[in-house]
């Protein structure tokens, strides 16, 4: 009994869908829920909440040559392990005890992505192309749902240029759904 298995050969646009579908799944992860409040809640070490206004882009706005509020979000989830300040090694004579650095990573955070940072060439290219429609922030059962529109892609005729457009509708609509395990289960 023979297969005709060929795994070397794959094709590239059955990869480069895998990857599209990927890169959905890893931003439905990222901290959208700011992009339509532009707000972000949290709790201090007191147990106390707190609100921290983001900025004033919402979806939809347009402010040149700054980072949308879904661009910093998708920027903070795609490169959350991206180191951007490393506190100083510091010591404290008095009892003779030294602290090594400390790393402080993106972690997730939109708000240590700034207006004016430069993003990285997957969150520009996601971006572009993939529209956020809709965003289920987690529930108390752990369900969280976001909906991405795929934009059609257009060639300029004088440019050459790649460039996406919601204009005519989607070709694509890509669900990612999502649970999370709650904190504590009854």
């Amino acid at each position: 009994m023979s297969k005709n298995i060929k795994t070397q050969e794959a094709k590239l646009d059955l990869i480069t869908k895998f990857l599209d579908y990927a890169n959905c799944a890893d931003a439905s992860y990222a901290m959208l829920q700011y992009v339509f409040k532009g707000v972000i809640k949290y709790k201090n070490d007191n147990g106390n909440e707190l609100e921290k206004k983001v900025d004033t882009q919402r979806l939809g706005d347009k402010h040149n040559n700054q980072n949308s509020t879904y661009a910093r979000a998708i920027q903070a989830r795609f490169e959350q392990n991206k180191i951007v300040k490393i506190e100083p090694k510091y010591c404290i004579s008095l009892i003779n005890t030294c602290f090594d650095s400390k790393e402080i990573t993106l972690d997730n955070d939109i708000s240590r992505v700034g207006l004016n940072d430069v993003l990285s060439k997957r969150t520009i290219d996601f971006v572009n192309r993939f529209k956020l429609l809709k965003h289920q922030p987690n529930t108390t059962s752990g369900f969280s749902a976001t909906l991405f529109g795929e934009k059609r892609k257009q060639i300029d005729s004088k440019t050459k240029e790649k460039i996406y457009t919601s204009e005519f509708g989607y070709i694509n609509y890509i669900l990612a759904i999502r649970g999370i395990e709650p904190k504590e289960v009854k």
